[in-house]
């Protein structure tokens, strides 16, 4: 086992939720999320969503940082929101945001 994959487990257990949970949380399949813990793979693509879930600094997570850095203030109701749609419903939410901010901010032709 790497020390990511120990600190994933770690830190899921200690959130009291189960690798389908963070798995859906992430976009990726329970297999997929297991692979991680394992440590098969390391999580590069879902890195920042892991971080995010868990409150945690990306380098902690790597095992480049032993010290458990909450990672930057962000906006955990909608962020957890928009990880848990489809994404079809993610693309409907980018669109709309990239509408009305094209309409705030026209660009200047």
């Amino acid at each position: 086992m790497s020390i990511t994959g120990d600190r994933l487990r770690k830190l899921r257990s200690e959130k009291g939720i189960s690798q389908e949970e963070v798995a859906k949380y992430i976009g990726i399949s329970r297999t997929g999320y297991n692979r991680y813990e394992s440590g098969d793979i390391k999580p590069v693509r879902k890195l920042k969503e892991l971080s995010n879930l868990f409150g945690v600094s990306t380098d902690y997570i790597l095992g480049q940082s032993e010290q458990v850095a909450p990672s930057a203030p962000r906006n955990d109701d909608f962020y957890q929101k928009y990880i848990a749609l489809s994404t079809q419903g993610k693309n409907i939410v980018d669109i709309t945001l990239n509408a009305v901010y094209e309409k705030e901010f026209p660009k200047n032709l």
